[in-house]
């Protein structure tokens, strides 16, 4: 039996096993699903920023300098739609890198994503504003918008917002990309004459 051979048959009759052993949170998966979001944020915001006479889109309370930028529903609306669609993309690859625990890693490559935007606003309020990358890429910077002195309604709740949409995109792209593993288990097992397990 060659090393293929014993690895589908491992699949096939041991899937519960296989997901103990390698279920959960995987690091370097959640981390390549969040580097794909940001990258798709990236996309789809220079897009809507080429057609900015047609598309209302504010995912920021400031501009790049560090300006305020005056709010509006639609715009938020817009930007919770990109950053959602942005996680469902990396969510999706998440959840296909890790195999196991789709959702649960599409949640992990949000809170990395949420983890680093903290980190650039701490530096850009501590260092100096040019440190703030995620700024000057025109990437969520939500956290800087809720400083005391700068403080909006709109400003949070678009923050608040754009955080839910994020972690619900991330959750399901991961289910999305576990579901084509769970087709391979099945298939593998129905080619042995077995009953796929429900997860």
């Amino acid at each position: 039996m060659t090393t293929r051979d014993q690895m589908d048959t491992d699949t096939a009759v041991a899937p519960t096993s296989l997901r103990e052993r390698f279920g959960g949170i995987d690091t370097p998966a959640a981390l390549m699903g969040m580097f794909a979001a940001m990258g798709v944020l990236v996309f789809l915001g220079a897009l809507i920023g080429a057609g900015a006479g047609q598309l209302s889109f504010q995912m920021n309370a400031f501009d790049v300098e560090g300006n305020t930028v005056e709010l509006a529903w639609a715009g938020i609306a817009a930007a919770v739609v990109v950053v959602f669609v942005a996680f469902v993309c990396g969510g999706w690859v998440a959840g296909r890198s890790a195999r196991y625990d789709g959702g649960i890693n599409g949640l992990a490559a949000a809170l990395w994503m949420l983890l680093l935007i903290a980190v650039f606003a701490a530096l850009g309020a501590w260092v100096g504003p040019e440190y703030n990358a995620f700024r000057l890429a025109g990437l969520p910077d939500w956290f800087s918008q809720f400083r005391p002195d700068d403080l909006t309604t709109l400003g949070v709740v678009g923050g608040i917002l754009g955080i839910l949409g994020m972690f619900a995109g991330g959750y399901l792209g991961g289910t999305l990309g576990e579901k084509h593993h769970r087709r391979i288990d099945a298939a593998l097992l129905e080619s042995r004459g077995l009953r796929p397990e429900r997860p």
